[in-house]
């Protein structure tokens, strides 16, 4: 399928089929190794009580269902196509720990799609239930924008994400003195293969320079991730179960040789025992990589 053919706005409201994802040890311990969580509540199996996954781990088998072949088909996506697709916005809530033995079932549905000045803009709601006691687990909004695309009619939309807070004017705010992330070229790849997570562009200099690129650049979900680590161990007393929901804008692009640093505050409480903290996350050079971020922590 080409570029030239429109995506189609009938994707709207279709409903993917399920996909079925068992929760390993070994995928949660190289997903949280890849983000530099070393605390033994990530990489001890013989912890008493045993191992518990970071909440953003939520993006593996949620990508299962992001890159499977009934999303293609729906869409008449190509390997080219789905690469120009860029993430533009993750919102996740957790409502269980993710532990080792656990069978979920993630179903995609459509919600939105919409004509922008870049690209055709696309929002998936992501549903994960455990597969034993059909109870929700997660829930996401995957946003991104196939880069150079048209849809082939009107907006449409049956649903939207969850509005994301809009003060990103960091003065005033706290930030982390050593940086959360920094980018090694080995990174991407050590992340590409523990978030079974792959695109050319994140891996392969040849690739992203076809893309416009100068240099290979980090997942947006890898920045996002280590935000949400940070943020489990400021406000969470390191407890990932804590970690209620990470939502956050991909804004920039976090290139190899980038040192990411965490500036956020936190929100007055209303009458709840939730924790809310705003945040933002910009490179050595003040560039922001993550903008628009909220979590929520009890």
């Amino acid at each position: 399928m080409t570029k030239d053919v429109a995506l189609p706005v009938t994707a709207v409201g279709v409903a993917l089929p399920s996909i079925e994802f068992e929760l390993s040890t070994r995928r949660i311990m190289s997903y949280a190794a890849a983000l530099g969580a070393t605390e033994d509540v990530y990489l001890n199996d013989l912890r008493p009580g045993g191992i518990v996954g970071l909440p953003t781990f939520m993006v593996v088998p949620e990508w299962q269902v992001m890159n499977g072949q009934p999303y293609r088909e729906l869409l008449g996506a190509d390997d080219a196509r789905m690469w120009r697709c860029i993430h533009v916005q993750q919102d996740t809530r957790v409502l269980s720990p993710l532990r080792p033995g656990q069978i979920m079932q993630v179903q995609g549905t459509v919600c939105a799609m919409r004509q922008t000045r870049i690209g055709a803009y696309i929002a998936m709601r992501l549903d994960s239930t455990s597969r034993d006691t059909g109870a929700l687990m997660a829930q996401s909004w995957f946003c991104g924008i196939f880069l150079n695309d048209h849809i082939d009619g009107p907006d449409k939309l049956i649903a939207e994400p969850p509005v994301l807070p809009f003060d990103n004017d960091i003065e005033g705010w706290s930030t982390e003195e050593e940086p959360i992330l920094i980018v090694r070229r080995e990174l991407p790849h050590l992340y590409t293969e523990a978030a079974n997570i792959w695109n050319p562009i994140h891996t392969e200099r040849s690739a992203a320079r076809q893309a416009g690129l100068d240099d290979t650049l980090l997942h947006g979900t890898c920045t996002w991730g280590a935000a949400g680590l940070a943020v489990t161990r400021l406000f969470g007393e390191g407890d990932p179960a804590r970690l209620k929901r990470l939502g956050a804008r991909m804004t920039g692009k976090a290139v190899v040789g980038a040192h990411l640093y965490l500036h956020y505050k936190t929100m007055p409480k209303s009458g709840s025992d939730v924790n809310i903290i705003c945040f933002s996350v910009v490179d050595q050079q003040g560039s922001i990589i993550l903008s628009n971020g909220i979590a929520e922590v009890v």
